[in-house]
């Protein structure tokens, strides 16, 4: 099985947990959606993509959406430590509510102390922000021919969208280490091998839940073991955002049921180790979680 691995590192990240606004906390490891973001940006995909099953990706020779239906992700990560920014965000929407005259004093007026400003009112916010972030994505595709190519795209994007960036859009990223190992194409041994003790190199990882996201989990990467494994690893639990399609102006998302394991001990089954499928070289189990494109419903 070829499987794509991009090593990645992130002076500064944010990777947003939607229903936080004050206060703005971040993953500690980017969600599924974000690294599809990513994909779509090397890519040149501007969504939202409204006929998914009509629009090809030419430089993969596939439809979005058979692209996005047989596509795996798995993504681990670590960082040094966490700051808080405190910033003031624009909220236009306040214009109708009166912001912009307690603000300014009449509609017309944008300068406070001698000093132009936005229209509309202020909102004062603080933003978690993750400190020398280092990841590790695994992506793998039921089309090996996908992978390679994709590998090629990601070495040369040159129909990328924006700087390449995961969370927010100042958040870019650098591929870490030398091109032929930061970017690149390696061979998974289909035999599970029994994993011990911890994961090597990282801290954070998405685990996708056998039980209620089972059409998340496909039985080549998984053996009839891992429903116990699930049940037994220490995290908590999430609903992690991957593909969307907009219906009445607004995004919705498929969402994977996951546990993030925040490092830790494997546990063990009657004193044997679980097996995965496995990257020999950096000794690390393989959590894919299967992507899917959300089904549309008519009104």
């Amino acid at each position: 099985m070829k499987v794509l691995r991009l090593k990645i590192y992130q002076p500064h990240a944010h990777y947003r947990i939607p229903f936080t606004f004050r206060r703005r906390h971040t993953y500690p490891i980017p969600p599924y959606s974000t690294v599809i973001g990513l994909i779509c940006n090397v890519l040149g995909v501007k969504g939202p993509i409204e006929n998914p099953e009509e629009y090809k990706i030419e430089d993969l020779d596939i439809t979005f959406k058979d692209f996005a239906n047989d596509l795996y992700l798995a993504i681990y990560g670590k960082f040094e430590s966490m700051t808080r920014e405190y910033i003031w965000f624009r909220n236009l929407s306040l214009t109708a509510k009166g912001g912009h005259l307690s603000r300014f004093g009449s509609p017309a007026n944008r300068v406070v102390d001698g000093i132009p400003e936005h229209p509309g009112g202020q909102v004062p916010t603080r933003i978690d922000v993750l400190e020398e972030v280092n990841l590790i994505i695994y992506i793998a595709h039921k089309k090996e021919k996908v992978i390679e190519k994709l590998a090629n795209i990601f070495r040369n994007p040159e129909k990328r969208l924006y700087p390449l960036h995961l969370g927010r859009a100042e958040d870019w990223i650098v591929f870490n280490g030398e091109p032929e190992d930061a970017i690149k194409i390696i061979e998974i041994n289909e035999e599970k091998e029994p994993i011990y003790g911890r994961l090597k190199d990282y801290d954070y990882s998405w685990i996708p839940d056998p039980e209620r996201g089972k059409d998340f989990v496909d039985d080549k990467f998984y053996n009839s073991e891992f429903k116990d494994f699930f049940r037994k690893v220490h995290g908590s639990s999430h609903l992690i955002t991957s593909f969307y399609h907009i219906r009445n102006g607004v995004r919705v998302f498929e969402h994977i049921p996951v546990k993030l394991f925040e490092g830790g001990d494997f546990p063990m089954r009657f004193g044997k180790p679980f097996r995965f499928l496995k990257d020999e070289e950096l000794e690390t189990p393989l959590f894919f979680a299967k992507m899917k494109y959300p089904e549309v419903y008519d009104e």
